[in-house]
């Protein structure tokens, strides 16, 4: 059983190589139509986001995929302000014991008067496997943010434009290439509706879209969808004071569900 369930993991580890840059239970509940979204998570899915934080914010996250007894991803997130400057940095984990993926990154973010921010992160890409060996390589991201008007931003972010890789041969995934175009409505300051389209160098277009409703003051609804595969999304936050709670749930056509949790602080 242990040997098909980690041959089932290397298979969806390459196939599905988003799996390790986990979004959080936030803005995986809107769908990951995340490019344009002002969070702690988009250390993941544009670093230009995280200019919004108002204050040190710590954030943990944990996603557990049902269809295996051991496969799940853990997920770690701190950004930290300083007069118009922003520093980040993220820790994602995905495998089990005898095959885990770890992705650390470091960011830098800058905001520009009211419009304008603008961040790059490095990244540290490790994978371990029992038997094999493990295989190590770096890679650059870049993200824009513009905030439009009141109602409507948008975002920009580029994944490993250089297109580094893995350099060891015996490693069956690869370090996604990929530009992600974004933007926001909101119509109000309780709802943000959210779309992103994706295009990974090595896969078709992706469309994402999501909305985030705050139906209270402490509670959030959120849901989405994304074209290739199809997938449905769902999720709730709440809010108390200076801590957040998100829950989320990823409907995938071959994975199945996807549930995860992420609790983030601010100092």
């Amino acid at each position: 059983m242990r040997k098909f369930l980690l041959f089932i993991t290397i298979f969806l580890l390459a196939s599905y190589s988003y799996a390790q840059y986990n979004q959080g239970a936030r803005l995986t509940g809107m769908g990951k139509a995340s490019a344009a979204v002002n969070d702690v998570w988009s250390l993941n899915a544009n670093p230009a986001g995280i200019t919004e934080q108002k204050a040190p914010t710590a954030a943990l996250n944990y996603a557990r995929y049902l269809f295996g007894e051991e496969l799940s991803e853990q997920s770690f997130a701190f950004v930290l302000p300083f007069n118009t400057n922003f520093a980040g940095i993220s820790i994602n984990r995905y495998g089990i014991n005898e095959f885990n993926e770890i992705k650390a990154g470091f960011a830098l973010a800058k905001k520009f008067g009211e419009q304008l921010s603008i961040a790059v992160k490095a990244n540290l890409h490790q994978i371990k496997i029992t038997n094999y060996g493990n295989a190590t390589a770096f890679s650059v991201d870049a993200g824009v943010n513009y905030v439009l008007s009141k109602q409507i931003g948008l975002g920009l972010y580029v994944n490993n434009p250089s297109s580094q890789s893995y350099k060891a041969s015996n490693v069956a995934t690869y370090i996604p290439t990929a530009i992600h175009l974004g933007a926001t409505y909101m119509p109000t300051n309780k709802l943000i509706l959210a779309t992103t389209v994706t295009k990974d160098f090595e896969q078709k277009f992706d469309v994402n879209i999501g909305v985030d409703y705050k139906f209270y003051e402490m509670l959030s609804l959120r849901g989405g969808i994304s074209a290739k595969p199809f997938k449905q999304y769902v999720g709730i936050g709440l809010n108390y004071q200076k801590l957040i709670m998100d829950i989320a749930v990823e409907s995938h056509p071959q994975i199945g569900y996807t549930p995860q949790i992420g609790l983030s602080y601010a100092f």
